[in-house]
């Protein structure tokens, strides 16, 4: 649309872009951390699920892997992978779709697809984009069942577009709870590259 022009060409490469082509980001974490010792049963659930997950580092290698699913032009496949310095590898797949009705991105978690976020995203000129949670949403089958905030949380991701150096990105990525604050979060620095695919 008419915003497009206005965005860094690393949000461009990151998010529209079509079958046939895929992004790569390769990065490092500086941080990523959880809060409490007795939160760790809850990040061992939710590691199931490719949700969260328990480990926390510093310099934590990267990558995260985009590609247009094959059905839908407007739906990318995130694969992201952790190396912790333990030698634990924490992979996990999400699908972004834009929800043309709810003028949203709907990620949904997991293989199975079976928990969604609605995520409102707004671009702030000249550099910077926000994702927050809108609500999350338990899908099984032609039933949505809305779940409140306080069972899961929310979540809020800033990216900010390096525009001194084209295709770096800042990611900064937090889980609150409206009780318990800020639980989860990482944050670090990523090199974009969008790639054509062969055949």
């Amino acid at each position: 649309g008419p915003l497009r022009e206005h965005l860094p060409r690393a949000f461009v490469d990151q998010y529209l872009f079509g079958p046939g082509e895929r992004v790569v980001l390769e990065g490092t974490m500086e941080r990523v951390w959880r809060r409490g010792r007795w939160l760790w049963p809850f990040f061992w659930v939710a590691s199931w699920s490719e949700m969260l997950f328990p480990e926390s580092g510093a310099d934590v290698p990267v990558t995260v892997d985009i590609r247009a699913a094959k059905e839908r032009a407007q739906c990318h496949v995130w694969r992201r992978d952790f190396r912790f310095p333990s030698g634990r590898r924490r992979r996990f797949t999400s699908r972004m779709e834009y929800d043309e009705r709810l003028r949203r991105v709907i990620e949904l978690i997991g293989p199975a697809g079976t928990l969604a976020i609605d995520w409102d995203m707004t671009f702030e000129p000249p550099s910077m984009l926000r994702l927050d949670a809108a609500g999350w949403v338990l899908r099984l089958g032609p039933w949505r069942l809305h779940l409140p905030e306080w069972l899961l949380g929310s979540g809020r991701a800033i990216e900010t577009a390096d525009l001194s150096r084209p295709g770096n990105i800042r990611i900064q990525f937090t889980v609150s709870h409206p009780l318990l604050g800020d639980v989860f979060g990482y944050a670090g620095e990523f090199l974009l590259r969008r790639h054509r695919l062969s055949g």
